[in-house]
């Protein structure tokens, strides 16, 4: 069966393939693609394994399809599940193993290996498990496995003896033991060989709970300092106590000397909850320390006041600029410079914060969002050469803050995009070959774990220029997602035509859907950029769903109070609804926030309370307020999104673009504002 299909799949890659690299793949189901009978029939089929296994033999057809090989893979994972843990099936198994030696390491292995090397292990089968075992694939969880079978394979050795043969086996179980994170349960029987035998020494095990204790893992350090003897607990179970209740136990861990990391990572958790008490706190410490002091770095007294200033920085609070000029230079990290400049902004402190972007260090000082904000100081200040002097080169840059600055110098912004002629012919040659061709069905089948395998074996090896086709490749797919992660592999971040689409598929959709709310398309295809790369099946980690990313029951409140269809689950799929309830949210929003889009971008990232809780005590220019933004992933958010609208804005007309719209100054929380959002 094997090598038949190999030889149908290379005749039909000459003959039929070329045909497809050449075609408008923009519109994949169109008469001329040859595939297109064949990938409805490898639908069905893959449809149909869950149902059980055929007794007849598919067509050639079939047989010679770019993907036919998963659905063998499939069909063998599925029966292999379907046998009772302690049961033996010769047959399917003797397949599966044929199956895996054929293809080796293909992609379409992977999931079937995987799934039988956890049914070999529960069973305990060893040598099978050994034969198909390959390590650079294998989770932690297999590599537990794979070392018990070693184990058992050697039962009765003396592991204690350095001089053993399998020294080096004592080596990766001591190597998978030290880790500051919980182990899964397959690794218990290798960890109870370790202990059992006399390779777990004390040593090792302090190692381990100091792992776990520095990545702030209390529950996982109770469980370790079990593993000490008694007598030697009392110091570790002093760290694990001032990290769960570091304002009880902060003076008793100073008091005892506890080593300045400990104290660090608990006054830094306390400092978040309660900086009040760590500010009592860091005054006691420092008034010892001036007959001194055993604390140094990360905790001397100027790092831990860092860290309440910190904190302060991201509640906005008023005494913010005085906690931070309390903090010596050389206490301050990358963090400690970027907010105390942002609590000085945010107290309209101009002079202070250009002299604190001063003491920067000068790798920096010299981001665009630092020169950005020096020429900001400087024009505020009324320095207005030097001001200009730092806009004019911005203004000149792609990115949020060119944008900015074009702002500044009464400009509009034109993005900068070089010229980089594409390559068709090696684009073409890239569409011919095997894994490219895998990548692209799958994709159009929707199987996007097959599709991302594919796709990042196809272009491990590629250099930049040919990575940049690949982009190209995936562009003319439709599969955005991809094209931009690539571009983004190849460095390439201004080449708009790619990085920025308007797909057809979607453009009349969100047109309308715009329109219907009165809000500007191009915040919309920016919103949409940012939130699924124009993946209408994308799904969050928190349950949002489809091209504008909508939380199931926000979609449903939206339906309701706008008179429209109670959306399902898979309804947030359908690009059509999704578009018609996410643009109609915006709008309530936008109404809520009165017309500040930045505040609606918030809104939509963080939430409408969390917005809320950022907004001003009096006026504030959008930027200063936007910077402010103590969420680093909604700050992020809202640049890129007012980055995106002027890229859209541009391709769209053709001309550069004011932002002035999204820069109007924020007001405070009052009138309409003063609630939630429903």
């Amino acid at each position: 069966m094997g090598p038949r299909i190999l030889r149908n799949l290379s005749v039909m890659l000459r003959i039929a393939l070329f045909l497809i690299a050449c075609l408008p793949l923009t519109a994949p189901a169109a008469a001329t693609d040859p595939l297109v009978g064949v990938r409805a029939a490898f639908v069905q089929a893959l449809e149909a394994v869950p149902r059980g296994a055929t007794t007849e033999p598919d067509p050639q057809a079939l047989q010679d399809y770019p993907l036919y090989p998963y659905l063998l893979a499939e069909r063998l994972q599925w029966q292999l599940g379907r046998l009772p843990a302690d049961a033996v099936d010769t047959t399917v198994e003797a397949q599966a193993a044929a199956f895996l030696r054929q293809y080796g390491d293909a992609p379409w292995t992977r999931r079937l290996r995987t799934a039988w090397l956890r049914m070999l292990a529960g069973r305990g089968d060893w040598p099978r498990f050994q034969a198909q075992y390959l390590e650079p694939r294998a989770d932690t969880s297999l590599r537990c496995h794979a070392l018990r079978a070693r184990i058992d394979q050697r039962a009765g050795i003396d592991p204690s003896s350095a001089d053993a043969p399998h020294a080096d086996l004592v080596a990766e179980a001591l190597a998978m033991w030290r880790t500051g994170s919980s182990l899964p349960e397959s690794c218990t029987p290798v960890i109870k060989w370790l202990r059992d035998s006399g390779a777990l020494d004390l040593e090792a095990r302090a190692a381990r709970l100091r792992l776990a204790l520095e990545a702030v893992d209390p529950g996982l350090s109770r469980y370790l300092i079990k593993l000490l003897p008694e007598d030697q607990r009392a110091y570790y179970q002093l760290w694990i106590d001032v990290l769960s209740s570091p304002a009880a136990h902060l003076d008793r861990a100073f008091a005892a000397q506890l080593e300045p990391r400990a104290i660090y990572d608990a006054f830094a958790r306390l400092a978040r909850s309660d900086p009040d008490s760590a500010d009592a706190i860091v005054r006691r410490f420092e008034a010892a320390c001036r007959k001194g002091c055993y604390l140094q770095s990360p905790a001397s007294p100027g790092e831990l006041r860092r860290e309440i200033a910190l904190n302060q920085s991201w509640s906005r609070l008023p005494q913010t600029v005085d906690t931070f000029r309390q903090v010596p230079v050389e206490a301050l990290d990358e963090r400690g410079h970027e907010w105390r400049v942002r609590a000085a902004l945010w107290a309209g402190e101009w002079e202070l914060a250009a002299r604190w972007i001063a003491q920067m260090p000068a790798q920096l000082a010299t981001e665009p969002r630092w020169r950005y904000w020096s020429a900001r100081c400087a024009d505020k200040l009324g320095r207005n050469a030097v001001a200009r002097a730092g806009y004019e080169p911005l203004a000149l840059e792609n990115g949020y803050y060119a944008v900015l600055a074009s702002e500044r110098l009464d400009r509009a912004h034109a993005p900068r995009q070089p010229r980089r002629p594409g390559d068709p012919a090696a684009r073409a040659r890239l569409a011919m070959q095997p894994g490219f061709i895998r990548t692209r069905e799958a994709w159009l089948i929707e199987q996007s774990a097959w599709a991302r395998s594919e796709w990042n074996e196809a272009t491990a090896d590629l250099d930049a220029v040919h990575l940049l086709e690949a982009a190209r490749l995936a562009s003319d797919w439709g599969w955005h997602l991809m094209a931009v992660a690539t571009a983004t592999r190849a460095e390439v971040f201004d080449d708009f035509d790619l990085l920025y689409p308007r797909p057809e598929t979607y453009r009349n959709d969100l047109v309308e859907s715009a329109r219907a709310v009165d809000l500007p398309p191009e915040w919309v295809w920016s919103v949409m950029r940012q939130e699924s790369l124009y993946e209408p099946r994308a799904r969050s980690a928190a349950n949002a769903r489809g091209l504008l990313q909508l939380l199931p029951a926000t979609a449903r409140n939206v339906a309701r109070r706008h008179g429209l269809a109670t959306p399902s689950i898979e309804d947030l799929f359908d690009p059509p609804t999704n578009l018609r309830l996410g643009t109609a949210y915006m709008r309530e929003q936008y109404e809520r926030f009165g017309a500040r889009f930045v505040l609606v971008l918030g809104a939509y990232n963080a939430g409408p309370n969390a917005v809320l809780r950022w907004l001003p005590e009096a006026p504030m220019d959008a930027d200063v307020w936007i910077e402010n933004v103590p969420y680093n992933e909604t700050r992020t958010y809202i640049q890129r999104i007012v980055w995106n609208s002027t890229v859209f804005g541009w391709k769209a007309g053709g001309e550069p673009q004011r932002i002035t719209p999204l820069l109007t100054p924020i007001p405070p929380a009052t009138g309409t504002m003063a609630a939630a959002a429903p």
